[in-house]
């Protein structure tokens, strides 16, 4: 039998591991391909007047964004926590806390899949079983794209564009979980996978994992969910206005919504990390289309994608570091 001690130590263990493995690999690597996008924007727009857009942006402006990003994530850990409630998982809030926090250094692995780590860390920290909280990685995601495709919707509806790309996205979206709530068809399709080699040994972890996302998607927790994430996400498009203010140009809440939105939505399809390059090409593409100049619209995407992007990459290392020296 593993004692308390054993079990920490093997949590540790796995913690120190993936923390080697984002150090070494993930994060770096991503904060260079972001380096050779934003010079690749500054190259397309001229980077003597990119450079000079940026140096008009007060630092008061930034600080908004990041203060505005900071209370986005505030809505995102609600939704983390009401959704460890939702499922009976009993984590104390500090712990909770700890563990969404520190899962943002992993916001810049491919459609933030890398996230699923606050599913380990609870395993290792807190004995709950991954394949029940994976679910929740995965309804977070959802529902972040259900609000970010609402965002640009209402963008799209609002000045007259083609909004069947949104269309399809919520589609795709809608059908999914309409399957995922006929419980019948997928307990038998479950029951079908015990039989199978390999895939049969985990029928037990995958039945745990379907029970979980029934409950997260049901009616009730969806809208619950989607409301916070529109809060959270809305506060980013509303500091992507914010940003194009700053830099002394006309521009409306609606259009900091619908760009962010936009650009948002493409990054995640792409499947890239961090949604890199797919993000910023949409949002300046978008941008210059609305008329602004290629300088401006560069130079917002640069700061945007610093103020929520990387800040969430920077205080979930941050966090997390904070967590290793004080464990």
């Amino acid at each position: 039998m593993t004692t308390s001690g054993e079990a920490e130590g093997v949590g540790a263990t796995v913690v120190d591991r993936c923390w080697r493995a984002v150090r070494e690999h993930g994060v770096w690597l991503t904060a260079l391909l972001s380096v050779v996008v934003f010079l690749g924007l500054a190259a397309y727009a001229d980077v003597g007047d990119v450079t000079n857009a940026l140096a008009t942006l007060r630092w008061r402006t930034f600080a908004t964004v990041i203060g505005l990003t900071t209370v986005g994530y505030g809505f995102r850990f609600a939704k983390w926590h009401y959704y460890l409630r939702r499922l009976e998982v009993d984590v104390p809030l500090e712990a909770s806390a700890v563990t969404f926090f520190s899962g943002l250094m992993m916001v810049v692995t491919p459609g933030k899949a890398g996230e699923v780590w606050k599913a380990w860390f609870l395993r290792d920290k807190r004995g709950v079983p991954a394949s029940e909280t994976t679910s929740v990685v995965g309804a977070e995601r959802v529902t972040d794209l259900v609000a970010l495709s609402a965002m640009a919707a209402l963008g799209l509806l609002v000045y007259s564009r083609s909004s069947l790309p949104i269309v399809i996205v919520l589609g795709v979206i809608a059908v999914g979980i309409g399957l995922l709530q006929w419980r019948r068809a997928c307990l038998a399709i479950l029951g079908r996978l015990e039989s199978l080699p390999v895939v049969g040994e985990h029928a037990t972890e995958l039945e745990r994992f379907y029970e979980s996302a029934y409950r997260l998607f049901q009616i009730r927790p969806l809208v619950v969910a989607t409301l916070l994430s529109l809060a959270a996400w809305g506060l980013e498009g509303v500091a992507l206005w914010l940003v194009l203010e700053g830099f002394g140009v006309e521009a409306t809440v609606v259009i900091g919504l619908f760009v962010f939105g936009l650009g948002s939505v493409v990054g995640a399809v792409s499947m890239l990390p961090g949604g890199l390059a797919a993000a910023e090409a949409s949002m300046v593409g978008v941008l210059v289309t609305f008329g602004y100049p290629e300088a401006v619209a560069a130079a917002a995407t640069v700061v945007i994608r610093v103020g929520t992007l990387w800040y969430a990459a920077a205080l979930g290392t941050t966090v997390f570091l904070a967590y290793k020296a004080t464990r």
